[in-house]
Protein backbone atom coordinates (compact mmCIF):
# COMPACT_ATOMS: atom_id res chain seq x y z
CA UNK A 1 0.00 0.00 0.00
CA UNK A 2 0.96 3.51 -0.75
CA UNK A 3 0.42 7.12 0.33
CA UNK A 4 -3.15 6.85 -2.03
CA UNK A 5 -4.43 4.00 0.30
CA UNK A 6 -4.14 6.64 2.99
CA UNK A 7 -5.92 9.44 1.00
CA UNK A 8 -8.63 6.65 0.48
CA UNK A 9 -9.18 5.67 3.71
CA UNK A 10 -9.06 9.59 5.47
CA UNK A 11 -11.05 11.22 2.42
CA UNK A 12 -9.84 11.48 -1.05
CA UNK A 13 -10.91 15.13 -1.37
CA UNK A 14 -12.52 16.35 2.51
CA UNK A 15 -13.46 19.75 3.81
CA UNK A 16 -9.94 20.77 5.27
CA UNK A 17 -8.07 19.48 1.18
CA UNK A 18 -10.93 21.60 -0.67
CA UNK A 19 -10.23 24.87 1.72
CA UNK A 20 -6.44 24.43 1.01
CA UNK A 21 -7.08 23.54 -2.86
CA UNK A 22 -9.11 27.07 -2.79
CA UNK A 23 -6.89 28.97 -1.27
CA UNK A 24 -3.79 27.70 -3.92
CA UNK A 25 -5.93 28.35 -6.82
CA UNK A 26 -6.82 32.03 -5.92
CA UNK A 27 -3.21 33.59 -6.56
CA UNK A 28 -3.15 31.64 -9.91
CA UNK A 29 -5.60 34.49 -11.39
CA UNK A 30 -2.78 36.97 -10.63
CA UNK A 31 0.17 34.66 -12.32
CA UNK A 32 -2.59 34.50 -15.56
CA UNK A 33 -2.69 38.19 -15.65
CA UNK A 34 0.96 38.09 -15.06
CA UNK A 35 1.88 36.16 -17.55
CA UNK A 36 -0.18 37.48 -19.85
CA UNK A 37 -0.06 41.12 -19.52
CA UNK A 38 3.07 41.79 -22.23
CA UNK A 39 0.31 41.54 -24.47
CA UNK A 40 -0.77 45.32 -23.02
CA UNK A 41 2.34 46.21 -22.28
CA UNK A 42 3.87 46.20 -25.01
CA UNK A 43 0.91 46.91 -27.21
CA UNK A 44 2.42 48.90 -30.16
CA UNK A 45 0.11 51.89 -31.63
CA UNK A 46 -0.67 53.34 -34.71
CA UNK A 47 2.16 56.42 -34.97
CA UNK A 48 3.41 59.14 -37.69
CA UNK A 49 5.81 61.29 -37.69
CA UNK A 50 6.10 64.48 -35.19
CA UNK A 51 6.18 67.64 -37.72
CA UNK A 52 8.14 69.33 -34.99
CA UNK A 53 10.66 66.57 -35.41
CA UNK A 54 11.90 67.78 -38.84
CA UNK A 55 14.28 71.01 -38.28
CA UNK A 56 13.05 74.48 -39.18
CA UNK A 57 9.12 72.63 -39.47
CA UNK A 58 5.80 74.59 -38.07
CA UNK A 59 2.62 72.07 -37.77
CA UNK A 60 -0.34 73.22 -39.36
CA UNK A 61 -2.32 70.53 -38.30
CA UNK A 62 -1.99 67.21 -36.88
CA UNK A 63 -3.37 63.24 -36.26
CA UNK A 64 -2.16 60.38 -36.28
CA UNK A 65 -3.77 59.48 -39.61
CA UNK A 66 -2.37 62.67 -42.04
CA UNK A 67 -0.23 65.54 -40.57
CA UNK A 68 0.73 68.42 -43.41
CA UNK A 69 3.98 70.75 -42.48
CA UNK A 70 5.03 73.91 -43.67
CA UNK A 71 8.94 73.74 -44.08
CA UNK A 72 10.65 77.45 -43.99
CA UNK A 73 14.47 76.34 -44.86
CA UNK A 74 17.08 77.61 -47.09
CA UNK A 75 15.16 80.19 -48.36
CA UNK A 76 12.31 78.01 -49.99
CA UNK A 77 9.11 76.35 -48.68
CA UNK A 78 8.24 72.36 -48.47
CA UNK A 79 5.07 71.07 -48.40
CA UNK A 80 6.14 67.90 -45.99
CA UNK A 81 3.65 65.32 -45.36
CA UNK A 82 4.26 62.92 -42.55
CA UNK A 83 4.58 59.07 -42.63
CA UNK A 84 5.00 56.35 -40.09
CA UNK A 85 9.00 56.92 -40.15
CA UNK A 86 10.27 59.31 -42.88
CA UNK A 87 9.26 62.83 -43.69
CA UNK A 88 9.18 63.35 -47.65
CA UNK A 89 9.64 66.97 -48.45
CA UNK A 90 8.74 68.21 -52.21
CA UNK A 91 10.21 71.93 -52.27
CA UNK A 92 9.07 74.81 -55.10
CA UNK A 93 13.18 74.61 -56.05
CA UNK A 94 14.91 72.55 -58.30
CA UNK A 95 16.72 70.45 -55.64
CA UNK A 96 13.91 67.41 -55.62
CA UNK A 97 12.56 65.61 -53.18
CA UNK A 98 13.64 65.30 -49.82
CA UNK A 99 13.05 62.11 -47.05
CA UNK A 100 14.48 62.71 -43.53
CA UNK A 101 13.85 60.01 -40.70
CA UNK A 102 11.53 61.27 -38.12
CA UNK A 103 13.48 61.53 -34.19
CA UNK A 104 9.82 62.13 -32.50
CA UNK A 105 6.62 60.72 -33.44
CA UNK A 106 3.11 61.21 -32.41
CA UNK A 107 1.03 57.86 -31.61
CA UNK A 108 -2.52 56.86 -31.41
CA UNK A 109 -3.95 56.91 -28.17
CA UNK A 110 -8.03 55.54 -28.63
CA UNK A 111 -6.48 51.81 -27.22
CA UNK A 112 -3.83 52.82 -24.69
CA UNK A 113 -2.85 56.37 -23.35
CA UNK A 114 0.57 54.99 -23.30
CA UNK A 115 2.61 51.69 -23.57
CA UNK A 116 6.33 50.55 -23.20
CA UNK A 117 6.47 51.10 -27.16
CA UNK A 118 5.11 54.73 -27.12
CA UNK A 119 7.10 55.77 -24.16
CA UNK A 120 10.28 54.99 -25.70
CA UNK A 121 9.60 55.34 -29.20
CA UNK A 122 10.52 51.83 -30.07
CA UNK A 123 9.01 51.81 -33.69
CA UNK A 124 10.95 52.32 -37.49
CA UNK A 125 14.38 51.22 -36.87
CA UNK A 126 13.70 50.27 -33.10
CA UNK A 127 10.32 48.53 -33.86
CA UNK A 128 12.55 44.93 -32.92
CA UNK A 129 13.22 45.67 -29.61
CA UNK A 130 9.77 44.97 -28.24
CA UNK A 131 10.49 41.56 -29.97
CA UNK A 132 13.28 40.79 -28.57
CA UNK A 133 12.14 41.88 -25.36
CA UNK A 134 9.08 38.76 -25.53
CA UNK A 135 11.81 36.59 -26.18
CA UNK A 136 14.22 37.60 -23.14
CA UNK A 137 10.98 37.82 -20.64
CA UNK A 138 9.95 34.55 -21.72
CA UNK A 139 13.15 32.88 -21.15
CA UNK A 140 12.36 33.56 -17.65
CA UNK A 141 9.64 30.78 -18.21
CA UNK A 142 12.35 28.35 -19.11
CA UNK A 143 14.21 29.34 -16.74
CA UNK A 144 12.03 29.29 -13.95
CA UNK A 145 10.54 26.28 -14.94
CA UNK A 146 13.89 24.49 -14.51
CA UNK A 147 15.23 26.36 -11.68
CA UNK A 148 11.83 26.46 -9.45
CA UNK A 149 11.16 22.89 -10.13
CA UNK A 150 14.09 21.83 -8.83
CA UNK A 151 14.28 23.56 -5.98
CA UNK A 152 10.62 22.48 -4.78
CA UNK A 153 11.68 18.81 -5.19
CA UNK A 154 14.72 19.94 -2.75
CA UNK A 155 12.93 22.58 -0.84
CA UNK A 156 9.45 21.87 -0.51
CA UNK A 157 6.50 22.67 -2.79
CA UNK A 158 5.32 24.95 0.06
CA UNK A 159 8.65 27.14 0.28
CA UNK A 160 9.01 27.78 -3.35
CA UNK A 161 5.60 28.86 -3.44
CA UNK A 162 5.76 31.61 -1.41
CA UNK A 163 9.43 32.78 -1.72
CA UNK A 164 8.30 33.01 -5.62
CA UNK A 165 5.00 34.99 -4.42
CA UNK A 166 7.27 37.37 -3.15
CA UNK A 167 9.48 37.85 -5.78
CA UNK A 168 6.73 37.91 -8.69
CA UNK A 169 5.03 41.15 -6.26
CA UNK A 170 8.64 42.75 -5.86
CA UNK A 171 9.89 42.74 -9.16
CA UNK A 172 6.25 42.98 -11.20
CA UNK A 173 6.02 46.56 -8.95
CA UNK A 174 9.41 47.33 -9.42
CA UNK A 175 8.78 47.25 -12.70
CA UNK A 176 6.47 50.20 -13.17
CA UNK A 177 9.02 52.60 -12.28
CA UNK A 178 12.43 51.28 -14.50
CA UNK A 179 14.30 54.06 -15.81
CA UNK A 180 14.49 52.25 -18.85
CA UNK A 181 13.29 49.10 -21.12
CA UNK A 182 16.77 47.52 -20.27
CA UNK A 183 15.13 47.52 -16.35
CA UNK A 184 12.21 46.49 -17.39
CA UNK A 185 12.79 43.23 -19.14
CA UNK A 186 15.28 42.20 -16.26
CA UNK A 187 12.57 42.89 -13.96
CA UNK A 188 9.70 41.36 -16.15
CA UNK A 189 12.50 38.46 -16.99
CA UNK A 190 12.16 37.93 -13.31
CA UNK A 191 8.50 38.03 -12.35
CA UNK A 192 7.71 35.89 -15.21
CA UNK A 193 10.63 33.42 -14.11
CA UNK A 194 9.28 33.41 -10.63
CA UNK A 195 5.65 33.12 -11.79
CA UNK A 196 6.59 30.18 -12.86
CA UNK A 197 7.68 28.37 -9.62
CA UNK A 198 4.14 29.49 -8.84
CA UNK A 199 2.02 27.94 -10.84
CA UNK A 200 4.07 24.75 -11.60
CA UNK A 201 4.23 24.32 -7.71
CA UNK A 202 1.17 24.79 -6.89
CA UNK A 203 -0.48 22.89 -9.25
CA UNK A 204 1.64 19.39 -7.78
CA UNK A 205 0.74 20.49 -4.31
CA UNK A 206 -2.72 20.53 -5.39
CA UNK A 207 -3.02 17.19 -6.77
CA UNK A 208 -0.67 15.83 -4.27
CA UNK A 209 -3.47 16.65 -1.40
CA UNK A 210 -5.91 14.50 -3.27
CA UNK A 211 -6.39 10.92 -3.81
CA UNK A 212 -6.86 8.95 -7.13
CA UNK A 213 -10.23 9.39 -7.91
CA UNK A 214 -10.31 12.90 -7.23
CA UNK A 215 -7.13 14.34 -9.01
CA UNK A 216 -8.66 14.31 -11.97
CA UNK A 217 -11.15 16.54 -11.24
CA UNK A 218 -8.21 19.11 -9.21
CA UNK A 219 -5.95 18.89 -12.27
CA UNK A 220 -8.22 19.93 -14.78
CA UNK A 221 -10.33 22.60 -12.60
CA UNK A 222 -6.64 24.38 -11.72
CA UNK A 223 -6.62 26.19 -14.81
CA UNK A 224 -9.78 27.95 -14.95
CA UNK A 225 -8.71 30.90 -12.57
CA UNK A 226 -5.42 31.24 -14.63
CA UNK A 227 -7.76 31.88 -18.33
CA UNK A 228 -10.13 33.67 -15.80
CA UNK A 229 -6.64 36.13 -15.19
CA UNK A 230 -6.51 36.38 -18.48
CA UNK A 231 -10.18 37.21 -19.27
CA UNK A 232 -10.18 40.16 -16.37
CA UNK A 233 -6.90 41.32 -18.31
CA UNK A 234 -9.13 42.71 -20.71
CA UNK A 235 -11.20 45.23 -18.14
CA UNK A 236 -7.86 46.38 -16.64
CA UNK A 237 -6.12 47.11 -19.99
CA UNK A 238 -9.61 48.80 -20.68
CA UNK A 239 -10.00 50.92 -17.57
CA UNK A 240 -6.43 51.95 -17.12
CA UNK A 241 -4.90 52.15 -20.49
CA UNK A 242 -1.47 53.38 -19.22
CA UNK A 243 1.20 50.73 -19.09
CA UNK A 244 2.17 51.62 -15.69
CA UNK A 245 -0.99 51.53 -14.22
CA UNK A 246 -1.63 48.52 -15.41
CA UNK A 247 1.55 46.85 -14.24
CA UNK A 248 0.46 47.97 -10.74
CA UNK A 249 -2.75 46.64 -10.69
CA UNK A 250 -1.53 43.25 -11.52
CA UNK A 251 1.15 42.79 -9.67
CA UNK A 252 -0.02 44.90 -6.36
CA UNK A 253 -2.72 42.03 -5.49
CA UNK A 254 0.16 39.74 -5.07
CA UNK A 255 1.10 41.13 -1.39
CA UNK A 256 -2.24 39.82 -0.03
CA UNK A 257 -0.76 36.00 -0.36
CA UNK A 258 2.45 36.08 1.37
CA UNK A 259 0.27 35.05 4.40
CA UNK A 260 0.16 31.63 2.23
CA UNK A 261 3.58 30.90 4.62
CA UNK A 262 0.86 30.60 7.64
CA UNK A 263 -1.87 28.90 5.42
CA UNK A 264 -0.72 26.64 2.72
CA UNK A 265 0.84 23.35 4.01
CA UNK A 266 3.42 21.48 3.09
CA UNK A 267 2.33 18.66 0.79
CA UNK A 268 2.39 15.40 2.85
CA UNK A 269 3.55 13.27 -0.14
CA UNK A 270 6.75 15.13 -0.29
CA UNK A 271 7.49 15.24 3.03
CA UNK A 272 7.47 11.39 3.73
CA UNK A 273 9.42 11.08 0.49
CA UNK A 274 12.14 13.06 1.55
CA UNK A 275 11.61 11.28 5.79
CA UNK A 276 9.67 14.17 7.09
CA UNK A 277 7.51 11.79 8.78
CA UNK A 278 6.01 13.58 11.41
CA UNK A 279 5.29 16.82 9.47
CA UNK A 280 3.73 14.64 6.41
CA UNK A 281 1.46 13.24 9.99
CA UNK A 282 0.31 16.77 11.21
CA UNK A 283 -0.96 17.49 7.84
CA UNK A 284 -3.14 13.86 7.26
CA UNK A 285 -4.64 14.55 10.64
CA UNK A 286 -5.92 17.87 9.76
CA UNK A 287 -6.91 16.25 6.69
CA UNK A 288 -8.59 13.58 8.57
CA UNK A 289 -10.35 15.59 11.57
CA UNK A 290 -11.98 17.43 8.84
CA UNK A 291 -13.29 14.42 7.64
CA UNK A 292 -13.85 12.48 10.97
CA UNK A 293 -11.70 10.13 10.41
CA UNK A 294 -9.11 10.28 12.64
CA UNK A 295 -9.01 6.71 13.44
CA UNK A 296 -7.84 5.90 10.28
CA UNK A 297 -4.65 7.79 10.35
CA UNK A 298 -1.28 5.41 10.87
CA UNK A 299 0.47 6.08 14.16
CA UNK A 300 3.56 7.74 14.64
CA UNK A 301 5.60 4.87 15.41
CA UNK A 302 4.57 2.55 12.68
CA UNK A 303 4.89 5.61 10.23
CA UNK A 304 8.59 6.01 11.22
CA UNK A 305 9.33 2.34 10.76
CA UNK A 306 11.92 1.83 8.82
CA UNK A 307 12.40 4.74 7.15
CA UNK A 308 15.41 4.80 4.57
CA UNK A 309 17.00 7.91 3.57
CA UNK A 310 17.56 6.10 -0.17
CA UNK A 311 14.43 7.78 -1.25
CA UNK A 312 15.86 11.20 -0.80
CA UNK A 313 18.96 9.95 -3.43
CA UNK A 314 16.57 10.13 -6.71
CA UNK A 315 16.96 12.99 -9.08
CA UNK A 316 16.27 13.44 -12.65
CA UNK A 317 19.46 11.84 -13.92
CA UNK A 318 18.50 8.40 -12.25
CA UNK A 319 15.32 9.06 -14.01
CA UNK A 320 17.49 9.16 -17.30
CA UNK A 321 19.27 6.36 -16.77
CA UNK A 322 16.23 3.98 -17.39
CA UNK A 323 15.58 3.92 -21.58
CA UNK A 324 12.05 3.72 -20.93
CA UNK A 325 11.58 6.61 -18.66
CA UNK A 326 14.49 8.88 -21.02
CA UNK A 327 12.07 8.34 -24.13
CA UNK A 328 8.95 8.76 -22.25
CA UNK A 329 10.20 12.42 -20.86
CA UNK A 330 11.37 13.27 -24.66
CA UNK A 331 8.11 12.72 -25.57
CA UNK A 332 6.50 14.67 -22.70
CA UNK A 333 9.37 17.46 -23.14
CA UNK A 334 8.29 17.62 -27.42
CA UNK A 335 4.36 18.28 -26.51
CA UNK A 336 4.93 20.72 -24.02
CA UNK A 337 7.16 22.68 -26.22
CA UNK A 338 4.76 22.40 -28.78
CA UNK A 339 2.02 23.37 -26.71
CA UNK A 340 3.19 25.73 -24.49
CA UNK A 341 4.40 28.04 -27.41
CA UNK A 342 1.19 27.78 -29.55
CA UNK A 343 -0.90 28.67 -26.29
CA UNK A 344 0.93 31.90 -24.90
CA UNK A 345 1.94 32.75 -28.31
CA UNK A 346 -1.47 32.81 -29.47
CA UNK A 347 -2.64 34.85 -26.33
CA UNK A 348 0.51 37.40 -26.89
CA UNK A 349 -0.30 38.18 -30.35
CA UNK A 350 -4.25 38.93 -29.55
CA UNK A 351 -3.41 42.95 -30.96
CA UNK A 352 -2.97 41.31 -34.40
CA UNK A 353 -6.49 40.21 -34.53
CA UNK A 354 -8.70 42.18 -36.06
CA UNK A 355 -11.18 44.18 -34.54
CA UNK A 356 -11.33 45.62 -31.11
CA UNK A 357 -8.39 44.63 -28.80
CA UNK A 358 -10.02 44.36 -25.34
CA UNK A 359 -12.95 41.76 -26.80
CA UNK A 360 -10.22 39.85 -28.73
CA UNK A 361 -8.18 39.81 -24.77
CA UNK A 362 -11.74 39.08 -23.28
CA UNK A 363 -12.46 36.31 -25.73
CA UNK A 364 -9.40 34.66 -25.70
CA UNK A 365 -9.04 34.12 -22.14
CA UNK A 366 -12.43 32.79 -22.27
CA UNK A 367 -12.22 30.55 -25.26
CA UNK A 368 -10.23 28.67 -22.89
CA UNK A 369 -13.26 27.48 -20.40
CA UNK A 370 -15.03 25.62 -23.21
CA UNK A 371 -11.77 23.32 -23.67
CA UNK A 372 -11.15 22.69 -19.83
CA UNK A 373 -14.50 21.82 -19.41
CA UNK A 374 -13.86 19.04 -22.52
CA UNK A 375 -11.08 18.03 -21.30
CA UNK A 376 -12.54 18.22 -17.81
CA UNK A 377 -15.60 15.78 -18.59
CA UNK A 378 -13.72 13.79 -21.49
CA UNK A 379 -10.58 12.64 -20.08
CA UNK A 380 -12.23 9.82 -17.81
CA UNK A 381 -14.08 8.39 -20.59
CA UNK A 382 -11.55 8.42 -23.30
CA UNK A 383 -8.54 8.82 -21.87
CA UNK A 384 -5.49 11.74 -21.55
CA UNK A 385 -4.04 10.06 -25.03
CA UNK A 386 -6.68 10.44 -27.35
CA UNK A 387 -8.29 13.59 -25.72
CA UNK A 388 -4.77 15.24 -26.00
CA UNK A 389 -4.59 14.69 -30.02
CA UNK A 390 -7.79 15.21 -31.27
CA UNK A 391 -7.53 18.61 -28.98
CA UNK A 392 -4.38 19.92 -30.83
CA UNK A 393 -5.91 18.04 -34.09
CA UNK A 394 -8.70 20.72 -33.59
CA UNK A 395 -5.92 23.48 -32.98
CA UNK A 396 -3.79 23.13 -35.75
CA UNK A 397 -6.56 22.91 -38.18
CA UNK A 398 -8.48 25.85 -37.08
CA UNK A 399 -5.24 28.11 -36.16
CA UNK A 400 -4.18 26.79 -39.97
CA UNK A 401 -7.99 28.16 -41.60
CA UNK A 402 -7.71 31.12 -39.30
CA UNK A 403 -4.52 32.09 -41.26
CA UNK A 404 -5.84 31.79 -44.64
CA UNK A 405 -8.95 33.23 -44.35
CA UNK A 406 -7.67 36.03 -42.56
CA UNK A 407 -5.66 36.50 -46.32
CA UNK A 408 -8.99 36.22 -48.17
CA UNK A 409 -11.98 36.70 -45.99
CA UNK A 410 -13.31 40.39 -46.97
CA UNK A 411 -16.47 42.37 -46.23
CA UNK A 412 -19.09 40.31 -43.90
CA UNK A 413 -16.69 37.43 -44.02
CA UNK A 414 -14.00 38.95 -41.87
CA UNK A 415 -15.07 37.40 -38.47
CA UNK A 416 -14.11 34.24 -39.91
CA UNK A 417 -10.67 34.40 -39.33
CA UNK A 418 -11.61 35.41 -35.53
CA UNK A 419 -14.27 32.28 -34.92
CA UNK A 420 -11.89 29.93 -36.14
CA UNK A 421 -8.53 31.26 -34.01
CA UNK A 422 -11.05 30.82 -31.00
CA UNK A 423 -11.85 27.26 -31.89
CA UNK A 424 -8.05 26.87 -32.33
CA UNK A 425 -7.54 28.71 -28.93
CA UNK A 426 -10.12 26.24 -27.40
CA UNK A 427 -8.88 22.88 -28.91
CA UNK A 428 -5.26 24.57 -27.39
CA UNK A 429 -6.88 24.67 -24.25
CA UNK A 430 -7.99 20.77 -24.27
CA UNK A 431 -4.18 20.04 -25.14
CA UNK A 432 -2.73 22.79 -22.32
CA UNK A 433 -4.50 21.15 -19.45
CA UNK A 434 -4.15 17.46 -20.34
CA UNK A 435 -0.70 17.75 -20.78
CA UNK A 436 -0.36 19.23 -16.72
CA UNK A 437 -2.35 16.36 -15.34
CA UNK A 438 -0.45 13.88 -17.99
CA UNK A 439 2.94 15.00 -16.87
CA UNK A 440 2.48 15.36 -13.10
CA UNK A 441 0.53 11.67 -13.54
CA UNK A 442 4.50 10.07 -14.98
CA UNK A 443 6.49 11.71 -13.12
CA UNK A 444 7.52 10.41 -9.89
CA UNK A 445 7.36 11.95 -6.52
CA UNK A 446 10.71 12.54 -5.61
CA UNK A 447 11.92 14.59 -9.48
CA UNK A 448 7.74 15.36 -10.16
CA UNK A 449 8.02 19.25 -9.76
CA UNK A 450 11.85 18.74 -11.45
CA UNK A 451 10.17 16.63 -14.87
CA UNK A 452 7.00 18.88 -14.71
CA UNK A 453 9.41 22.00 -14.82
CA UNK A 454 11.71 20.70 -17.79
CA UNK A 455 8.47 20.09 -19.50
CA UNK A 456 8.57 22.57 -22.26
CA UNK A 457 4.57 12.07 -30.15
CA UNK A 458 2.59 11.62 -27.48
CA UNK A 459 1.19 8.19 -29.27
CA UNK A 460 4.23 6.48 -27.10
CA UNK A 461 3.05 8.06 -23.47
CA UNK A 462 1.61 5.20 -21.30
CA UNK A 463 -2.31 5.77 -20.05
CA UNK A 464 -2.68 7.08 -16.73
CA UNK A 465 -6.52 7.31 -16.34
CA UNK A 466 -7.26 5.86 -12.31
CA UNK A 467 -3.84 4.96 -12.10
CA UNK A 468 -2.33 5.94 -8.94
CA UNK A 469 0.83 9.02 -9.03
CA UNK A 470 4.28 6.80 -8.63
CA UNK A 471 6.45 7.19 -5.85
CA UNK A 472 9.90 6.37 -7.12
CA UNK A 473 11.51 5.58 -10.09
CA UNK A 474 10.72 1.92 -10.35
CA UNK A 475 7.11 2.38 -9.90
CA UNK A 476 6.98 5.28 -12.75
CA UNK A 477 9.15 2.45 -14.81
CA UNK A 478 6.67 -0.25 -14.75
CA UNK A 479 3.68 2.25 -15.17
CA UNK A 480 5.55 2.21 -18.75
CA UNK A 481 5.64 -1.43 -19.28
CA UNK A 482 2.02 -1.03 -17.96
CA UNK A 483 2.18 -4.09 -15.29
CA UNK A 484 1.93 -4.12 -11.66
CA UNK A 485 5.41 -3.00 -9.87
CA UNK A 486 7.23 -5.61 -8.01
CA UNK A 487 10.68 -4.38 -6.51
CA UNK A 488 13.66 -6.23 -7.47
CA UNK A 489 16.33 -4.79 -6.07
CA UNK A 490 17.23 -4.02 -1.96
CA UNK A 491 16.95 -0.62 -2.20
CA UNK A 492 13.64 -0.64 -4.23
CA UNK A 493 12.53 -3.18 -1.70
CA UNK A 494 13.42 -0.16 1.62
CA UNK A 495 12.17 2.72 -0.83
CA UNK A 496 8.70 0.14 -0.83
CA UNK A 497 8.80 -0.35 2.75
CA UNK A 498 8.37 3.26 3.13
CA UNK A 499 4.80 3.31 1.65
CA UNK A 500 3.60 -0.01 3.28
CA UNK A 501 4.92 1.09 6.90
CA UNK A 502 2.29 3.99 6.38
CA UNK A 503 -1.06 2.40 6.22
CA UNK A 504 -0.40 -0.81 8.95
CA UNK A 505 -1.41 0.80 12.16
Amino acid sequence: MRFDDILKAIGEFGPYQRRIYFFICLPIIFIGISDINNALLLFPPKHRCNGNSVPGTITNYSDVGTEQTTNISDGYIQDTEADECFTRAVNSSDRGPVTRPCTSWTYDQSVFLETIVSKYDLVCESAAIPAYMQIFMYSGALAGSLCQGVFADRFGRQRVICCSLVLVFLSGFASAWAPNYYVFAILRFIQIMTSRGVYISSFILAIELVGPSKRQWAGFLFNYPYSAGIAMLAGIGYGLRHWKYIQIACSAPVLLFLIYWWIIPESPRWLISHGKVEQARTTILKMAASSKTVNCVPSHENMVEKIDRAVQEHSMMDYFKRRSLLCQSLVIFFNCFVVFHCFFGFTLNTGNLAGNFYLNVLLCGLADFPGYTIALFSAGRVGRKKLYISGMAVAGVSLLGSGVTSILATGDFKLVPIVLAMIGKTGMAVGFSVIYVWSAELFPTVVRNTGMGITLLTLSLPETQNANLPETVAHAKAMIRKKQYQPSSSKEIVAERIDISLVNS
